[in-house]
């Protein structure tokens, strides 16, 4: 028979079970860890949790701000469907040796909902003996006791540049207790720049009942063009005792910039300067620049200045890339001036200048 165990939560747990369920997130958890704490029962060593291939228990206890949940027993791990995967990837990243870069945050809990659910007492009667049940009704004198449930979900941005279409990926990244049903609305959005205010393309509404972690899958189509890319993803859990909870954005959103093929713009960083590949706005219109006869040289004479004779190349290996084109009123500057690897030379750690050139022949044409 099993036994449950005394532990300490915050109080607002007591609040959850007569006020409309909320979210929990880790900027709301911190803030919670000031008001009075008060005893009720909680067995987190049988809470059921499945978790998606690939994340971990402490990963997710992390997310959630609650340590707690490492004492469960009753892990699941699943294995992602390979099934009908998009040709793309989240990011083109080179230069593995280069000094980090600001980069989109990789977590597999981008949105999400974590709290404590009212559960009826009378489902619970017959895994608890009188005795505990007395302990129950001392520590929270209601009917039914907390048990923490949620789900979380993973974004991801993909390409498929063969077709010419856009992707955004949400998928099932672990569940917590006993759900009953998502209901949602999911979107693939658009920006002229990464920071900007995101216009809705095209929308689908997922009914996932219940969430396996190995099929529940969304994703939502565009027609490639040049702009950044990302996606929403808004609705509610609802949990088997019938309460529910919306999902909330628990992380930075996965973004994308595209050309008008759909291919991925590089991130790329020079390994010894750490002169990052600039992404430009998806909104010029040509205005031709004359090039500056001589400002291969002069560039050099900056790099080796600054950073020294080159280690991952050699000169007349690479060209020098101007990373917004005359074209487009591109500056000469060293600020606009990167070295990239020319054809048909080969190394580990500098980018082709032909891939990013081949990027900029689908750029949006005004």
């Amino acid at each position: 028979m099993m036994k449950f165990k005394r532990v300490l939560v915050p109080f607002v747990v007591f609040s959850l079970l007569v006020a409309p369920m909320s979210v929990l997130t880790p900027a709301s958890a911190e803030s919670i860890q000031e008001i009075a704490e008060t005893e009720v029962v909680v067995d987190f060593e049988n809470l059921p949790i499945q978790l998606a291939e690939g994340v971990t228990l402490e990963e997710l206890a992390e997310a959630i701000n609650e340590p707690r949940i490492l004492e469960s027993k009753n892990v699941t791990i699943i294995e992602n469907s390979s099934e009908d995967e998009v040709i793309g990837e989240r990011q083109m990243v080179f230069s593995p040796n280069a000094a980090p870069v600001a980069k989109e945050d990789d977590s597999k809990f981008d949105f999400g909902v974590f709290t404590y659910d009212e559960a009826a007492e009378a489902d619970e009667a017959n895994e608890v003996d009188e005795s505990d049940m007395n302990e129950v009704r001392a520590a929270k004198p209601m009917s039914g006791y907390p048990r923490p449930v949620g789900v979380f979900f993973d974004h991801f941005m993909t390409a498929d540049w063969a077709g010419g279409d856009i992707y955004s990926n949400v998928k099932v990244s672990a569940v917590i207790g006993s759900v009953s049903s998502v209901s949602a609305t999911h979107s693939i959005t658009r920006s002229v720049t990464k920071d900007g205010k995101y216009r809705v393309e095209r929308t689908n509404k997922p009914y996932w009942r219940p969430p396996y972690v190995n099929v529940t899958q969304d994703r939502v189509r565009a027609n490639a063009e040049t702009y950044w890319w990302s996606g929403e993803f808004t609705g509610t859990v609802t949990f088997q005792s019938g309460n529910s909870a919306p999902i909330n954005t628990l992380k930075e959103v996965k973004s994308i910039l595209t050309n008008n093929k759909g291919e991925i713009y590089p991130d790329y960083v020079d390994p010894q300067s750490n002169i990052e590949l600039i992404k430009p706005p998806t909104d010029m219109v040509p205005a031709k620049r004359e090039r500056d006869n001589n400002f291969r040289n002069k560039f050099i004479d900056h790099y080796e200045k600054y950073y020294g004779p080159p280690q991952y190349f050699t000169w007349d290996e690479v060209s020098i890339h101007h990373m917004i084109p005359l074209e487009y009123y591109g500056s000469n500057e060293m600020s606009n001036l990167i070295p990239l690897l020319r054809y048909p030379n080969s190394n580990s750690y500098i980018l082709y200048h032909d891939n990013v050139t081949d990027w900029w022949r689908s750029y949006r044409k005004n």
